[in-house]
Parts: C-alpha cells; structure tokens; sequence
C-alpha cells in the first residue's frame, strides 16, 4: 500500500472515532467515562495522518525540483488495509447496543456487588411515591440488604424485556466495567401486568415492587418484581449500567 493511501485510512479512522465520540454513539461500545480518551485518540490519529500528508507533499516537490536522493521510498505492505475494518464498522454497520440474546446467553444469573459486611446498612429509598431506581443498585439491595429497604415499597425501573429459554420474563440491564466486551446481565424476573406480551428488547417502565427474599443462589440472585403497571419507553441514550 502507498503512503499516501495509509495516510487518508488513518484520516478516516480519527474520524470515524470522533464521530462516535461526539454523537453518542460510542456508548454502544464504551462507558461514558472513557469519552474525553476517544476524542483524543481521534484527534492524534487525525493530526499523524495529516503530518504525514504534509510530508508527502513536502518530498513531492522536493523531487519535482530534483532534490531527492533516492531516500524515503517505501515499499508498503498490505496489513494497512485492516485499518478500513473498523472505519467501515462504524460508518456502515454501527451495530447496536448488546440487549436480549446476550442475556438470554449468560444463562440464569444475575450480576450482583460484592458481598456486604455483616450488619452493613443502606441508604433508605428517596420518600417519594414509587422512585426511579437503578436495576444494579435493586438487585444488590434485593441480596444483601438486610435491613429491608425495599420491603413494602413501590418503586419504578427501566430496563429491556428478555424472554428467557425457560419461559419466564425478565427485565434487564447490562453492566459494564470499561466496555460492552465485560458485559454482564443484571435483572429481574417480572410477575404480572402483561409483561409476556412485549417482544425481546422492548424498553420498559415499570413499576411494583420486589418480593423479599426472592434474590437467591439457589435461582441466580434473580429478586421476583410484582408488577403493579408497565408502559413501554424510548431507550435511553446510556443502556448500560456501570
């Protein structure tokens, strides 16, 4: 491959990072934390490119004025081309976020934090009627909350329909530590309200309230959610949970 050509697939490439970095689509792929590390590895990419380019024309006339002496020929190879992969990824494909079929592939258990200290206390739930809650932060209360902070207590989650392979209905999150490879699935099994009448990854509201004592080993650390009311959502921009 000629310079020239490995210059213009890196000009593609920084770009097509900082087109991500900047619409939003690169939390499909990352979490938003990591934002300011794209930009800039789109911008260096961009700016080596474009040096090298301004060398090229430089050596150019160089030779037009008869000033080469033979060096800085270079004979190229064809593992540049790679570099086209991703940029055709992004531009052509951009492929979802992870939803359903993840899930449904991690098979029964759900993601849960690090064992709390015994006699370890959580924060009560905000005195509003039915607050919005993060599926992850449901989940981790569900297991090891001893003190029954959600015991009685309506709340609201949002998060994606999955249809699991032995028949129940969950809904789901995906949390990730640094990117959608480290994906894992946080959920929880939905009772009632119609829930099996919404296909897989369709963003739901919902609101009930968790069944105490539910979220075992014995079935995944999956708490039961008795819904109340359920309406279907837009996604949101962030579908991962981190």
């Amino acid at each position: 491959m000629r310079r020239e050509t490995q210059n213009v697939l890196l000009v593609l490439l920084g770009g097509a990072v900082l087109k991500i970095a900047l619409n939003g689509q690169y939390l499909r792929y990352v979490k938003p934390s990591v934002q300011p590390l794209l930009i800039a590895a789109g911008l260096v990419t961009v700016a080596l490119a474009v040096i090298g380019i301004v060398r090229d024309i430089q050596c150019a006339s160089a030779r037009a004025h008869g000033l080469d002496h033979g060096h800085g020929h270079d004979h190229g190879t064809r593992s540049p081309w790679l570099l086209l992969l991703p940029v055709l990824a992004i531009f052509l494909v951009a492929p979802p976020a992870l939803g359903a079929d993840k899930v449904a592939r991690s098979g029964d258990r759900s993601v849960v934090g690090q064992p709390a200290p015994s006699g370890a206390q959580f924060d009560q739930l905000p005195a509003e009627d039915a607050p919005l809650l993060k599926l992850g932060d449901v989940v981790t209360r569900a297991v090891w909350d001893e003190s029954g902070t959600l015991d009685g207590r309506q709340i609201r989650l949002v998060g994606f329909v999955v249809h699991m392979p032995n028949g129940s209905i969950h809904l789901a999150r995906l949390v990730i530590s640094c990117c959608a490879a480290d994906a894992q699935p946080v959920k929880v099994q939905l009772e009632g309200g119609d829930a099996d009448r919404y296909p897989n990854d369709t963003w739901l509201e919902v609101r009930g309230e968790i069944v105490s004592k539910t979220a075992t080993e014995a079935n995944g650390y999956v708490p039961l959610f008795r819904v109340a009311s359920a309406h279907e959502v837009p996604a949101p921009e962030d579908q991962y949970e981190s």
